[in-house]
């Protein structure tokens, strides 16, 4: 762990460098994160690295970081489409730590949450009076 953590903090003084000496612009702790993840999941693939939890955990900041991302530059009305956004990269996390063998339940559920997400979207588009269901669905992203 003190590693890993050493790690991060290197890649996040030489990624702040970088930032300040060209007209780069982008998160440094992301970029630090997943530089470090990236590593480590080559590593573990090599079988030189031993601890999953620990990639698994810095993936998910990762994947956090895309979520608030996502949420910061994409409009409102697609707020929708949060949740099978973050399932499907939590998904795509967990297979790529794993295996494929579990891949076609996963994936008929996520291609079942990005339709319904999609159904969603497109009634809400509709300026027809909501009903009840349609006011409940409207509340469900926003802030």
């Amino acid at each position: 762990m003190l590693e890993i953590t050493l790690a991060v903090t290197g890649l996040f003084i030489l990624d702040l460098v970088v930032r300040n000496l060209t007209n780069l612009r982008f998160c440094v702790l992301c970029v630090s994160i997943s530089l470090t993840w990236l590593g480590l999941l080559g590593l573990y693939k090599l079988n030189r690295f031993h601890n999953p939890i620990l990639l698994g955990l810095l993936i998910g900041q990762s994947i956090t970081g895309l979520y608030y991302l996502a949420i910061k530059k994409l409009d409102r009305s697609l707020r929708i489409f949060t949740l099978p956004f973050v399932l499907t990269l939590t998904a795509l996390s967990y297979f790529v730590i794993t295996s494929f063998n579990d891949v076609l339940p996963v994936f008929g559920l996520l291609s079942g949450l990005w339709l319904a997400a999609y159904l969603v979207f497109v009634y809400k588009l509709d300026d027809t009076p909501k009903s009840a269901v349609g006011k409940i669905i409207s509340n469900c992203c926003d802030d």
